[in-house]
């Protein structure tokens, strides 16, 4: 196909991709968006931070606040997985653009929940042990 033919199929075709924002883009479900704290779930155990293969979360439990640079976040999900108490979830839309680097800060307010205690299991029965012949 020679330059010519392939200018002149482009000037007449529609275009490949959408002019977003003006054209919302198909999200389809399970889409891995961007971050999202419920701060009266976290217990503080920072394993979210400790994850975080881009160092996108920093922790600071004296001021019980979380920051997330939206910048360094890959959308991996990695921290929604660490965190025992669910207090982390992944939103399906992405944050909107900017030019400037984003920091979100997550603050907790009041003491720190403490982790629901693990229920013991009932008590074992002793079974009968096998008789030795």
């Amino acid at each position: 196909m020679s330059m010519l033919s392939n200018s002149l199929k482009n000037l007449f075709s529609k275009p490949a991709t959408r002019r977003y924002p003006a054209v919302p883009a198909n999200i389809q479900p399970n889409c891995r968006g961007r971050i999202e704290y419920d701060m009266t779930k976290c217990i503080w155990c920072m394993m979210c931070s400790r994850r975080c293969p881009t160092v996108a979360i920093e922790s600071d439990k004296a001021a019980q606040t979380h920051k997330v640079y939206r910048m360094r976040c890959i959308a991996c999900g990695a921290c929604v997985e660490a965190c025992p108490t669910d207090a982390i979830t992944m939103l399906e839309h992405y944050a909107d653009a900017s030019y400037a680097p984003t920091i979100d800060t997550y603050h907790q307010e009041g003491p720190i929940p403490k982790p629901a205690p693990k229920e013991k299991p009932p008590p074992c029965e002793p079974s009968e042990a096998p008789k030795k012949a």
